[in-house]
């Protein structure tokens, strides 16, 4: 990486990975979920056993709790601090931008780095506190280190320290999410071996790559070392973990997370997702894959012609981008952060087979893009809308997001700084729309907030994650265990009657419990809007409205 590329490089991780993180409360539910479980190790000193609202919660492995308790013991239980792992989530994602568009040729490989950072889904997902990001750093960061291996044992220089990166990455993505890294990241550089398999030396590059020894013992002293206890000392986590948040997830609707009830569409749900998704590089993606595709079966190439290891490069990168979005397609649980893998070799390769001389067309097709989406987000905007709340910014994105379209189809004075600075800066302006727009229905922490430092809390309808973390406190959970239901089943009965009831009308009941017990401690609650309306009128009379979002209604017990 030159001086240039470097500074460069570092401008985009701090303004479009790390400023954004500052720029939001915690909003419900992922983000609030993933901040509280750290936050309870903390406030437990147990980082063996991850537990939500104090009861076992053993849906996700536990790395990057980890990595939010550690940073919130350093700075405190704020948003930022939990978000914090996030930061180097995209930086490994924009490392392996860079380094992977490097690999395949690419003139300029810091524009890989860049347009992972810019792309909508890439943007959104880098600050949303779920594990996706991490997870998918990890899955990229082990294949860009295993093509390195290859080459350099291709090369003849060994290749050993690739080599236990890409199986040390596999295994922190394993403690981050699970299975599906090794899974995916070996069957693309498995599948990859056609392509080798003709060149002796590249053949045995990765068949010695796939299959060392060092690695996979390095992978199994990371990765297994957790599961092994945690199963000990809670038993039945293997169980819970591998069968029902892994086979029964991919194949079936356990989760109900299917893309659409119509079994076509859900299949073709991710075209759509990464139609939108790699946006403004849409244009750019497709000719890169069309162009990758294409070199594999000629005798052309970004670098050279006839060199055995670059057609086999394109060939694992192709692979890359397609074994994970062919494994989610037929999956039967959706969303959309799952492709995240697929963004790094799709601009890898829209980078490498730019041709020279076509910088201003591919500039026109991202305006033409731009303008699209930003039309469409201003003229919808208002209809999309519950309220006026935030749309002011709405229209200001979108008008933002035309007029740098119309820029780049006009293209005086834009130069490439000032078309990476002007799009940094309209997607910063996105997310500040998305909190004024999302924020108060998004943000129950606002609500929690107002009550008194020692209130008793009570959720009903709905599990607000927002409670703990901000309250510091355990809260009942009337009517809305959901996925906290795992954990309940295995509190003794005293217990779960203690802190759950499935029938809302235990709602008022529970709460003058509470305040039976302790009489000195007011009893709070957040109720869902839909529940409290629900409500026997005698049951909402035995409360005062203290304050409302669109989703919920705060009260406290009369």
């Amino acid at each position: 990486m030159t001086r240039r590329e470097r500074w460069q490089f570092l401008s985009i991780w701090f303004f479009l990975g790390l400023v954004p993180l500052l720029m939001r409360p915690l909003w419900e539910p992922d983000e609030a979920r993933y901040a509280e479980i750290p936050r309870e190790m903390l406030a437990l000193g147990d980082w063996l056993t991850p537990r939500l609202n104090f009861v076992l919660y053993f849906e996700k492995p536990p790395l990057q709790y980890w990595l939010s308790a550690a940073s919130m013991r350093m700075l405190g239980l704020q948003p930022f601090a939990a978000r914090l792992p996030l930061a180097l989530a995209t930086g490994i994602s924009l490392w392996c931008g860079w380094r992977l568009a490097r690999r395949l040729g690419a003139r300029e490989p810091v524009w890989g780095a860049f347009m992972v950072a810019t792309s909508i889904l890439g943007y959104v997902c880098a600050q949303i506190l779920t594990l996706d990001a991490l997870f998918s750093a990890l899955q990229v960061l082990a294949f860009v280190a295993g093509t390195e291996a290859v080459a350099e044992r291709f090369e003849g220089r060994g290749g050993l320290g690739w080599t236990l990166l890409a199986f040390a990455s596999l295994a922190l993505a394993m403690l981050t999410k699970g299975l599906a890294a090794p899974v995916l990241v070996g069957l693309g550089l498995a599948g990859s071996l056609p392509w080798a398999w003709r060149t002796p030396a590249l053949r045995r590059a990765l068949l010695r790559t796939l299959a060392d020894p060092l690695g996979w013992l390095l992978f199994a002293a990371i990765a297994a070392p957790w599961f092994v206890l945690v199963d000990r000392a809670n038993p039945g986590h293997a169980t819970f973990f591998f069968i029902h948040e892994h086979f029964a997830r991919f194949t079936s609707h356990v989760h109900s997370r299917q893309g659409s009830s119509n079994p076509v569409l859900d299949k073709l749900y991710f075209v759509g997702v990464l139609g939108l998704g790699v946006i403004p590089w849409l244009s750019s993606s497709v000719t890169g894959l069309r162009r990758g595709a294409g070199f594999l079966g000629r005798p052309a190439g970004p670098l050279a012609a006839q060199a055995p290891l670059q057609r086999w490069t394109v060939a694992a990168t192709l692979l890359a981008a397609a074994v994970p979005f062919a494994f989610y397609s037929v999956s039967g649980s959706k969303l959309p952060p799952y492709v995240l893998p697929v963004l790094v070799p799709l601009f890898a390769l829209a980078c490498a087979f730019e041709r020279e001389g076509e910088e201003s067309r591919a500039l026109a097709r991202s305006g033409w893009e731009l303008l699209v989406l930003g039309t469409l987000l201003a003229l919808a905007g208002p209809f999309l809308l519950k309220d006026s709340h935030g749309l002011g910014w709405v229209l200001a994105t979108g008008c933002g997001l035309a007029g740098l379209g119309l820029w780049a189809l006009r293209p005086g004075g834009l130069t490439g700084i000032r078309w990476m600075s002007a799009l940094g800066a309209v997607l910063l302006l996105l997310t500040l729309a998305a909190g004024k727009a999302a924020g108060p229905g998004k943000d129950a922490g606002a609500l929690v907030r107002l009550a008194p430092r020692d209130a008793q809390w009570i959720s009903c309808g709905n599990y607000f994650q927002a409670i703990p973390f901000v309250s510091g406190t355990r809260a009942v959970v009337v009517a809305g265990a959901g996925e906290l239901s795992y954990g309940r089943d295995r509190l003794d009965p005293v217990e779960r009657a203690r802190w759950f009831q499935d029938d809302p009308r235990a709602f008022t009941p529970m709460a003058q419990r509470l305040w039976q017990e302790a009489p000195a401690r007011p009893v709070w609650a957040l109720v869902d809007k839909n529940t409290w309306k629900d409500l026997p009128a005698d049951q909402r009379d035995a409360w005062e409205v203290k304050g409302r979002s669109p989703s919920a209604i705060l009260v406290t017990l009369r």
